[in-house]
Protein backbone atom coordinates (compact mmCIF):
# COMPACT_ATOMS: atom_id res chain seq x y z
CA UNK A 1 0.00 0.00 0.00
CA UNK A 2 1.30 3.21 -0.66
CA UNK A 3 1.84 6.05 1.60
CA UNK A 4 2.23 9.55 1.40
CA UNK A 5 3.56 11.16 4.46
CA UNK A 6 5.46 14.09 2.61
CA UNK A 7 2.98 15.26 0.54
CA UNK A 8 -0.54 15.45 -0.10
CA UNK A 9 -2.34 12.19 -1.12
CA UNK A 10 -4.50 12.13 -3.98
CA UNK A 11 -7.98 12.09 -1.92
CA UNK A 12 -6.05 15.30 -0.27
CA UNK A 13 -6.15 17.04 -3.46
CA UNK A 14 -8.67 19.83 -4.44
CA UNK A 15 -11.58 18.34 -7.09
CA UNK A 16 -11.74 20.11 -9.97
CA UNK A 17 -15.36 20.85 -9.25
CA UNK A 18 -14.00 22.87 -5.97
CA UNK A 19 -11.50 24.88 -8.14
CA UNK A 20 -13.12 27.93 -6.77
CA UNK A 21 -14.02 27.12 -3.26
CA UNK A 22 -10.92 28.59 -1.51
CA UNK A 23 -9.55 31.15 1.02
CA UNK A 24 -8.94 34.54 -0.04
CA UNK A 25 -13.38 35.04 0.38
CA UNK A 26 -15.90 35.98 2.83
CA UNK A 27 -17.75 33.31 4.53
CA UNK A 28 -21.26 34.28 2.89
CA UNK A 29 -19.61 34.27 -0.60
CA UNK A 30 -18.16 30.88 0.13
CA UNK A 31 -21.22 29.38 1.37
CA UNK A 32 -22.72 30.38 -2.37
CA UNK A 33 -20.15 28.81 -4.22
CA UNK A 34 -20.63 25.45 -2.59
CA UNK A 35 -23.57 25.89 -3.41
CA UNK A 36 -23.47 26.11 -7.06
CA UNK A 37 -20.25 24.37 -7.23
CA UNK A 38 -22.24 21.19 -5.03
CA UNK A 39 -25.20 21.16 -7.85
CA UNK A 40 -23.20 21.12 -10.52
CA UNK A 41 -20.97 18.36 -9.09
CA UNK A 42 -24.17 16.43 -8.83
CA UNK A 43 -25.08 17.59 -12.17
CA UNK A 44 -22.16 16.35 -13.60
CA UNK A 45 -21.95 12.85 -11.93
CA UNK A 46 -25.69 11.81 -12.27
CA UNK A 47 -25.01 11.92 -16.05
CA UNK A 48 -22.65 9.46 -16.05
CA UNK A 49 -23.48 7.22 -13.43
CA UNK A 50 -25.07 3.46 -13.59
CA UNK A 51 -28.61 3.32 -14.16
CA UNK A 52 -29.35 1.97 -10.69
CA UNK A 53 -28.35 4.87 -8.97
CA UNK A 54 -30.32 7.80 -12.09
CA UNK A 55 -32.24 7.67 -14.83
CA UNK A 56 -30.68 10.26 -17.60
CA UNK A 57 -33.67 12.37 -17.61
CA UNK A 58 -33.13 14.22 -14.45
CA UNK A 59 -33.95 17.66 -14.49
CA UNK A 60 -32.58 20.93 -12.88
CA UNK A 61 -35.34 21.20 -10.50
CA UNK A 62 -34.89 17.61 -9.37
CA UNK A 63 -30.82 18.70 -8.63
CA UNK A 64 -31.48 21.49 -6.81
CA UNK A 65 -34.38 19.49 -4.61
CA UNK A 66 -31.24 17.43 -3.26
CA UNK A 67 -28.68 20.10 -3.30
CA UNK A 68 -27.72 21.71 -0.51
CA UNK A 69 -28.56 24.62 0.86
CA UNK A 70 -27.05 27.78 2.33
CA UNK A 71 -28.11 26.78 5.78
CA UNK A 72 -26.80 23.23 5.58
CA UNK A 73 -23.40 24.44 3.86
CA UNK A 74 -23.24 26.68 6.82
CA UNK A 75 -23.58 24.25 9.26
CA UNK A 76 -19.61 22.83 8.50
CA UNK A 77 -18.80 19.21 7.61
CA UNK A 78 -22.13 18.03 9.52
CA UNK A 79 -23.85 20.06 7.12
CA UNK A 80 -22.03 19.02 3.40
CA UNK A 81 -22.47 15.46 4.26
CA UNK A 82 -21.83 13.97 0.98
CA UNK A 83 -20.26 17.13 -0.30
CA UNK A 84 -17.68 17.33 1.70
CA UNK A 85 -13.79 16.63 0.43
CA UNK A 86 -10.23 16.81 2.38
CA UNK A 87 -8.82 18.90 -0.40
CA UNK A 88 -11.37 21.69 0.95
CA UNK A 89 -10.74 21.27 4.58
CA UNK A 90 -9.56 24.97 5.31
CA UNK A 91 -12.92 26.24 3.79
CA UNK A 92 -15.00 24.08 5.67
CA UNK A 93 -13.14 25.14 8.64
CA UNK A 94 -13.33 28.46 8.21
CA UNK A 95 -17.19 28.26 7.78
CA UNK A 96 -17.19 26.15 11.24
CA UNK A 97 -15.52 28.52 12.81
CA UNK A 98 -18.89 30.73 11.64
CA UNK A 99 -20.84 28.65 13.21
CA UNK A 100 -23.09 29.31 16.68
CA UNK A 101 -22.39 26.68 17.86
CA UNK A 102 -18.50 27.05 17.93
CA UNK A 103 -19.23 30.68 19.50
CA UNK A 104 -20.63 29.24 22.21
CA UNK A 105 -18.42 26.53 23.04
CA UNK A 106 -15.84 28.98 22.80
CA UNK A 107 -17.70 31.24 25.21
CA UNK A 108 -17.88 28.51 27.79
CA UNK A 109 -13.95 27.97 27.33
CA UNK A 110 -13.02 30.74 28.03
CA UNK A 111 -15.92 31.94 30.78
CA UNK A 112 -14.49 35.57 30.95
CA UNK A 113 -13.57 37.61 27.80
CA UNK A 114 -9.27 38.87 27.38
CA UNK A 115 -9.08 41.61 25.60
CA UNK A 116 -5.22 40.69 24.35
CA UNK A 117 -6.52 36.91 23.12
CA UNK A 118 -9.68 38.31 21.62
CA UNK A 119 -7.47 40.47 19.62
CA UNK A 120 -5.05 37.96 18.88
CA UNK A 121 -7.62 35.04 17.59
CA UNK A 122 -9.00 37.91 15.32
CA UNK A 123 -5.97 38.36 14.12
CA UNK A 124 -4.97 35.09 13.36
CA UNK A 125 -8.49 33.87 11.80
CA UNK A 126 -8.24 36.93 9.65
CA UNK A 127 -4.68 35.89 8.47
CA UNK A 128 -6.17 32.22 7.67
CA UNK A 129 -8.99 33.06 6.09
CA UNK A 130 -7.18 35.88 3.84
CA UNK A 131 -4.56 32.52 3.08
CA UNK A 132 -1.86 33.88 5.16
CA UNK A 133 -0.94 31.24 6.34
CA UNK A 134 3.11 32.57 7.10
CA UNK A 135 1.28 35.16 9.33
CA UNK A 136 -1.61 32.81 10.77
CA UNK A 137 0.78 29.72 11.64
CA UNK A 138 2.71 32.48 13.78
CA UNK A 139 -0.14 33.84 15.51
CA UNK A 140 -1.90 30.66 16.32
CA UNK A 141 1.21 29.43 17.92
CA UNK A 142 1.56 32.23 19.87
CA UNK A 143 -2.11 31.68 21.25
CA UNK A 144 -1.54 27.94 21.77
CA UNK A 145 1.37 29.18 24.21
CA UNK A 146 -1.05 31.46 26.02
CA UNK A 147 -3.72 29.19 26.20
CA UNK A 148 -3.04 25.16 26.15
CA UNK A 149 -6.75 23.64 26.06
CA UNK A 150 -8.57 25.63 23.27
CA UNK A 151 -9.51 23.05 20.73
CA UNK A 152 -10.14 25.32 17.87
CA UNK A 153 -6.67 26.36 17.92
CA UNK A 154 -5.16 23.03 17.77
CA UNK A 155 -7.59 22.42 14.86
CA UNK A 156 -6.34 25.48 12.63
CA UNK A 157 -2.75 24.78 13.55
CA UNK A 158 -3.48 20.93 12.11
CA UNK A 159 -5.13 21.95 9.13
CA UNK A 160 -2.21 24.47 8.29
CA UNK A 161 0.79 22.23 8.62
CA UNK A 162 -1.30 18.93 7.06
CA UNK A 163 -2.18 20.93 4.00
CA UNK A 164 -0.29 24.06 3.88
CA UNK A 165 3.16 22.79 5.32
CA UNK A 166 2.92 19.30 4.63
CA UNK A 167 4.34 18.49 7.98
CA UNK A 168 1.60 15.25 8.59
CA UNK A 169 3.90 14.25 11.83
CA UNK A 170 3.88 17.77 13.24
CA UNK A 171 -0.49 17.84 11.87
CA UNK A 172 -1.38 14.66 13.75
CA UNK A 173 0.14 16.18 17.30
CA UNK A 174 -2.05 19.11 16.83
CA UNK A 175 -4.95 17.17 16.12
CA UNK A 176 -4.33 14.39 19.28
CA UNK A 177 -4.26 17.86 21.26
CA UNK A 178 -7.44 19.05 19.97
CA UNK A 179 -8.78 15.47 20.58
CA UNK A 180 -7.91 15.60 24.04
CA UNK A 181 -9.18 19.61 24.11
CA UNK A 182 -12.61 19.52 22.89
CA UNK A 183 -13.84 16.10 24.72
CA UNK A 184 -15.00 18.24 27.67
CA UNK A 185 -16.89 20.82 25.59
CA UNK A 186 -18.14 19.15 22.52
CA UNK A 187 -18.48 15.29 21.17
CA UNK A 188 -19.05 17.09 17.54
CA UNK A 189 -15.46 18.61 17.27
CA UNK A 190 -13.55 15.37 19.36
CA UNK A 191 -15.40 13.24 16.46
CA UNK A 192 -14.31 16.70 13.76
CA UNK A 193 -10.46 15.78 14.83
CA UNK A 194 -10.94 12.13 14.90
CA UNK A 195 -11.66 11.98 11.33
CA UNK A 196 -8.39 14.23 10.52
CA UNK A 197 -6.49 12.04 12.83
CA UNK A 198 -7.72 9.05 10.85
CA UNK A 199 -6.56 10.66 7.46
CA UNK A 200 -3.21 11.25 8.50
CA UNK A 201 -2.97 7.55 9.78
CA UNK A 202 -4.41 5.95 5.96
CA UNK A 203 -1.75 8.60 4.77
CA UNK A 204 0.86 6.28 6.37
CA UNK A 205 -0.61 3.19 6.17
CA UNK A 206 -2.01 2.50 9.42
CA UNK A 207 -5.61 1.29 7.87
CA UNK A 208 -6.99 -0.56 10.82
CA UNK A 209 -5.89 2.90 13.20
CA UNK A 210 -7.24 5.04 11.03
CA UNK A 211 -10.92 2.68 11.21
CA UNK A 212 -10.58 2.33 14.80
CA UNK A 213 -10.27 6.61 15.25
CA UNK A 214 -13.81 6.82 12.99
CA UNK A 215 -15.24 4.18 14.74
CA UNK A 216 -14.44 6.60 17.93
CA UNK A 217 -15.79 9.27 16.52
CA UNK A 218 -18.90 7.57 15.10
CA UNK A 219 -19.93 6.58 18.82
CA UNK A 220 -19.30 9.85 19.69
CA UNK A 221 -21.21 11.77 17.16
CA UNK A 222 -23.91 9.14 15.91
CA UNK A 223 -25.03 11.75 13.60
CA UNK A 224 -21.74 12.81 11.73
CA UNK A 225 -22.75 10.62 8.33
CA UNK A 226 -18.96 11.72 7.40
CA UNK A 227 -17.83 9.77 10.22
CA UNK A 228 -19.99 6.68 9.07
CA UNK A 229 -19.12 7.30 5.84
CA UNK A 230 -14.61 7.49 6.48
CA UNK A 231 -15.32 4.06 8.71
CA UNK A 232 -16.99 2.29 5.86
CA UNK A 233 -14.01 3.28 3.46
CA UNK A 234 -11.57 2.40 6.07
CA UNK A 235 -13.40 -1.44 6.70
CA UNK A 236 -13.39 -1.58 2.33
CA UNK A 237 -9.99 -1.25 2.59
CA UNK A 238 -9.63 -3.75 5.07
CA UNK A 239 -12.33 -5.76 3.32
CA UNK A 240 -14.47 -5.94 6.12
CA UNK A 241 -18.00 -5.72 3.95
CA UNK A 242 -20.15 -7.01 6.89
CA UNK A 243 -19.21 -3.87 8.33
CA UNK A 244 -18.89 -1.35 5.72
CA UNK A 245 -22.42 -2.02 4.05
CA UNK A 246 -24.50 -1.33 7.30
CA UNK A 247 -22.79 2.25 7.69
CA UNK A 248 -22.62 3.19 3.65
CA UNK A 249 -26.71 2.21 3.97
CA UNK A 250 -26.88 5.18 6.92
CA UNK A 251 -25.27 7.16 5.75
CA UNK A 252 -27.12 7.09 1.92
CA UNK A 253 -30.36 7.18 4.10
CA UNK A 254 -28.94 10.75 5.31
CA UNK A 255 -27.79 12.15 2.15
CA UNK A 256 -28.92 10.23 -0.92
CA UNK A 257 -25.78 12.18 -2.56
CA UNK A 258 -23.58 9.41 -1.14
CA UNK A 259 -24.94 7.17 -4.15
CA UNK A 260 -22.59 9.10 -6.54
CA UNK A 261 -19.52 9.74 -4.05
CA UNK A 262 -19.48 5.23 -3.21
CA UNK A 263 -19.56 4.93 -7.19
CA UNK A 264 -16.48 6.96 -7.86
CA UNK A 265 -14.51 6.00 -4.56
CA UNK A 266 -11.53 3.74 -5.97
CA UNK A 267 -11.89 2.05 -2.16
CA UNK A 268 -14.88 0.73 -2.49
CA UNK A 269 -13.50 -1.70 -5.50
CA UNK A 270 -12.88 -4.97 -2.72
CA UNK A 271 -16.36 -5.36 -1.90
CA UNK A 272 -18.13 -3.90 -5.01
CA UNK A 273 -20.11 -6.97 -5.45
CA UNK A 274 -22.14 -6.11 -1.60
CA UNK A 275 -22.19 -2.28 -2.98
CA UNK A 276 -24.25 -3.25 -6.07
CA UNK A 277 -26.26 -5.65 -3.79
CA UNK A 278 -26.63 -2.55 -1.84
CA UNK A 279 -28.04 -0.49 -4.17
CA UNK A 280 -30.86 -2.89 -5.76
CA UNK A 281 -31.99 -2.70 -2.04
CA UNK A 282 -32.16 0.53 -1.27
CA UNK A 283 -34.06 0.85 -4.80
CA UNK A 284 -36.26 -2.00 -4.04
CA UNK A 285 -36.76 -0.21 -0.56
CA UNK A 286 -37.64 3.31 -1.90
CA UNK A 287 -40.16 1.74 -4.79
CA UNK A 288 -42.04 -0.19 -2.09
CA UNK A 289 -42.72 2.59 -0.43
CA UNK A 290 -42.97 5.57 -3.33
CA UNK A 291 -45.54 2.89 -4.97
CA UNK A 292 -47.44 2.91 -1.47
CA UNK A 293 -47.65 5.88 -0.75
CA UNK A 294 -48.49 6.95 -4.63
CA UNK A 295 -51.97 4.26 -4.36
CA UNK A 296 -53.08 6.07 -1.30
CA UNK A 297 -52.81 9.88 -2.84
CA UNK A 298 -53.94 8.20 -6.60
CA UNK A 299 -56.95 7.16 -4.37
CA UNK A 300 -57.46 10.65 -2.79
CA UNK A 301 -57.29 12.01 -6.25
CA UNK A 302 -59.90 9.61 -7.49
CA UNK A 303 -61.84 10.79 -4.25
CA UNK A 304 -61.88 14.91 -5.61
CA UNK A 305 -62.32 14.26 -9.41
CA UNK A 306 -65.40 12.43 -8.61
CA UNK A 307 -66.58 15.02 -6.23
CA UNK A 308 -65.86 18.02 -8.70
CA UNK A 309 -67.80 15.66 -11.34
CA UNK A 310 -70.76 15.57 -8.73
CA UNK A 311 -71.04 18.93 -8.06
CA UNK A 312 -71.25 19.85 -11.82
CA UNK A 313 -73.48 17.09 -12.31
CA UNK A 314 -75.77 19.49 -9.73
CA UNK A 315 -74.97 22.37 -12.06
CA UNK A 316 -72.27 23.76 -10.05
CA UNK A 317 -69.41 24.87 -12.71
CA UNK A 318 -66.72 24.26 -9.65
CA UNK A 319 -64.30 22.68 -12.42
CA UNK A 320 -62.83 25.44 -13.80
CA UNK A 321 -61.50 26.16 -9.94
CA UNK A 322 -59.93 23.20 -8.71
CA UNK A 323 -57.02 21.55 -11.37
CA UNK A 324 -57.94 18.24 -10.61
CA UNK A 325 -55.68 18.00 -14.14
CA UNK A 326 -52.82 18.95 -12.50
CA UNK A 327 -53.27 16.54 -9.39
CA UNK A 328 -53.57 13.89 -12.21
CA UNK A 329 -50.63 14.93 -14.18
CA UNK A 330 -48.60 15.32 -10.96
CA UNK A 331 -49.68 11.08 -10.62
CA UNK A 332 -48.42 10.90 -14.24
CA UNK A 333 -44.90 12.26 -13.67
CA UNK A 334 -44.04 10.25 -10.58
CA UNK A 335 -45.43 7.00 -12.55
CA UNK A 336 -42.59 8.16 -15.09
CA UNK A 337 -40.28 8.76 -12.25
CA UNK A 338 -41.17 5.05 -10.95
CA UNK A 339 -40.48 3.40 -14.85
CA UNK A 340 -37.19 5.03 -14.67
CA UNK A 341 -36.51 2.26 -11.70
CA UNK A 342 -33.23 3.63 -10.39
CA UNK A 343 -32.59 4.95 -6.78
CA UNK A 344 -32.44 8.79 -7.56
CA UNK A 345 -35.38 8.63 -9.46
CA UNK A 346 -37.44 6.64 -6.48
CA UNK A 347 -35.90 9.89 -3.98
CA UNK A 348 -37.08 12.41 -6.54
CA UNK A 349 -40.43 10.27 -6.26
CA UNK A 350 -40.10 10.70 -2.56
CA UNK A 351 -39.70 14.35 -2.70
CA UNK A 352 -42.94 15.11 -4.90
CA UNK A 353 -45.57 12.83 -3.10
CA UNK A 354 -45.54 15.26 -0.24
CA UNK A 355 -45.68 18.20 -2.52
CA UNK A 356 -48.69 16.46 -4.59
CA UNK A 357 -50.27 15.42 -0.97
CA UNK A 358 -50.27 19.56 0.03
CA UNK A 359 -51.65 20.28 -2.98
CA UNK A 360 -54.53 17.46 -3.26
CA UNK A 361 -55.17 18.53 0.84
CA UNK A 362 -55.44 22.61 -0.31
CA UNK A 363 -57.42 21.45 -3.36
CA UNK A 364 -59.80 19.50 -0.95
CA UNK A 365 -60.10 21.93 1.70
CA UNK A 366 -61.25 24.69 -0.75
CA UNK A 367 -63.83 22.01 -2.51
CA UNK A 368 -65.26 21.52 0.96
CA UNK A 369 -65.02 25.43 1.69
CA UNK A 370 -67.37 25.73 -1.89
CA UNK A 371 -69.55 22.93 -0.74
CA UNK A 372 -70.32 24.32 2.87
CA UNK A 373 -71.01 28.03 0.67
CA UNK A 374 -73.32 25.95 -1.72
CA UNK A 375 -74.97 24.14 1.16
CA UNK A 376 -75.59 27.49 3.17
CA UNK A 377 -76.84 28.93 -0.12
CA UNK A 378 -79.56 26.55 -0.38
CA UNK A 379 -80.73 26.35 3.18
CA UNK A 380 -80.95 30.24 3.04
CA UNK A 381 -83.12 29.46 -0.34
CA UNK A 382 -85.41 27.10 1.33
CA UNK A 383 -85.72 29.25 4.53
CA UNK A 384 -87.01 32.21 2.17
CA UNK A 385 -89.63 29.57 0.14
CA UNK A 386 -90.93 27.88 2.95
CA UNK A 387 -91.87 31.54 5.13
CA UNK A 388 -93.22 32.95 1.72
CA UNK A 389 -95.44 29.29 1.57
CA UNK A 390 -96.06 29.70 4.97
CA UNK A 391 -97.81 33.10 4.61
CA UNK A 392 -99.56 31.85 1.75
CA UNK A 393 -101.28 29.14 3.85
CA UNK A 394 -102.11 31.67 6.26
CA UNK A 395 -103.64 33.73 4.36
CA UNK A 396 -105.05 31.40 1.36
CA UNK A 397 -107.74 28.57 1.76
CA UNK A 398 -111.34 28.60 0.44
CA UNK A 399 -111.87 32.05 1.95
CA UNK A 400 -109.09 33.96 0.58
CA UNK A 401 -109.93 32.21 -3.14
CA UNK A 402 -113.63 33.42 -2.43
CA UNK A 403 -113.04 36.95 -0.99
CA UNK A 404 -110.36 37.56 -4.20
CA UNK A 405 -113.06 36.49 -6.64
CA UNK A 406 -115.58 38.28 -4.96
CA UNK A 407 -113.61 41.29 -5.55
CA UNK A 408 -112.15 40.65 -8.30
CA UNK A 409 -115.49 41.17 -9.89
CA UNK A 410 -115.24 45.01 -9.39
CA UNK A 411 -113.05 44.54 -12.34
CA UNK A 412 -113.98 41.82 -14.12
CA UNK A 413 -117.56 42.79 -14.84
CA UNK A 414 -117.20 46.08 -16.66
CA UNK A 415 -114.47 44.57 -18.88
CA UNK A 416 -116.91 41.79 -19.18
CA UNK A 417 -119.50 44.40 -20.35
CA UNK A 418 -117.48 46.09 -22.69
CA UNK A 419 -116.36 43.04 -24.51
CA UNK A 420 -119.92 42.44 -24.96
CA UNK A 421 -122.54 40.29 -23.16
CA UNK A 422 -122.59 37.32 -22.56
CA UNK A 423 -119.46 35.94 -23.58
CA UNK A 424 -117.42 38.79 -22.53
CA UNK A 425 -118.32 38.07 -19.32
CA UNK A 426 -117.45 34.41 -19.47
CA UNK A 427 -113.95 35.76 -20.84
CA UNK A 428 -113.15 37.57 -17.71
CA UNK A 429 -115.07 35.67 -14.92
CA UNK A 430 -112.74 32.66 -16.42
CA UNK A 431 -109.42 34.76 -16.49
CA UNK A 432 -110.41 35.82 -12.68
CA UNK A 433 -111.02 32.55 -11.89
CA UNK A 434 -108.18 31.07 -13.20
CA UNK A 435 -105.88 33.77 -11.63
CA UNK A 436 -107.19 33.17 -8.18
CA UNK A 437 -106.94 29.47 -8.52
CA UNK A 438 -103.13 29.97 -9.34
CA UNK A 439 -102.23 32.26 -6.73
CA UNK A 440 -104.28 30.06 -4.16
CA UNK A 441 -103.95 26.48 -5.07
CA UNK A 442 -100.77 26.04 -7.72
CA UNK A 443 -98.34 28.34 -6.75
CA UNK A 444 -98.32 27.28 -2.94
CA UNK A 445 -97.89 23.46 -4.16
CA UNK A 446 -95.41 24.82 -6.64
CA UNK A 447 -93.43 26.44 -3.89
CA UNK A 448 -93.48 23.31 -1.74
CA UNK A 449 -91.93 21.02 -4.84
CA UNK A 450 -89.23 23.70 -5.46
CA UNK A 451 -88.12 23.29 -1.57
CA UNK A 452 -88.55 19.67 -1.82
CA UNK A 453 -86.76 19.95 -4.99
CA UNK A 454 -83.82 22.07 -2.40
CA UNK A 455 -84.10 20.35 -0.07
CA UNK A 456 -83.10 16.72 -2.64
CA UNK A 457 -80.21 19.00 -3.50
CA UNK A 458 -78.74 19.58 -0.23
CA UNK A 459 -78.57 16.23 0.39
CA UNK A 460 -76.63 15.34 -2.36
CA UNK A 461 -74.10 18.02 -1.97
CA UNK A 462 -74.22 16.36 1.73
CA UNK A 463 -73.62 12.90 0.10
CA UNK A 464 -70.71 14.45 -2.45
CA UNK A 465 -68.85 16.10 0.31
CA UNK A 466 -69.08 13.38 2.96
CA UNK A 467 -67.16 11.21 0.53
CA UNK A 468 -63.72 13.45 0.91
Amino acid sequence: MDTYIDKLAPWEEKNVYYKDVKLGKGVKDLKIILKKQTEELIATQIVSADAIISSQGVTEDAIQEIGYSIKSIGRGMGGLKAAFEWGISDVVWLIEKDTEELRDIMMRLYRVSDVQMDHLRGKADEAFAREDIKSALERFAEMESLIKDDFSICISLGMIYLFHKIDKEKALVYFDRAIKYARPYSTYYTSYALLYKALIKRDFGLIKEAEKCTGVAIDLSPGLTEAMYQNAQYNAILNRPEKAIPLLKKAIKEDIVYCLKILWEQDFKLISAEIAQLYEELRNEKYEKVKETLEGERKNVSLLTNAVKGMEKLGYNVSQEFSVELLESGNNEIDILIQNNSIFDAHFAEIMLPLLSKKLNRQTEFLRKKGNELFLNLDAQIQGLSAETTGKKKKGGSVSFLIQFLCGQIVALPFGWIIGMPLGLYITEGLLFGICFYINVIQPQSQLKEINAKKNEQEKLLSIMGKL
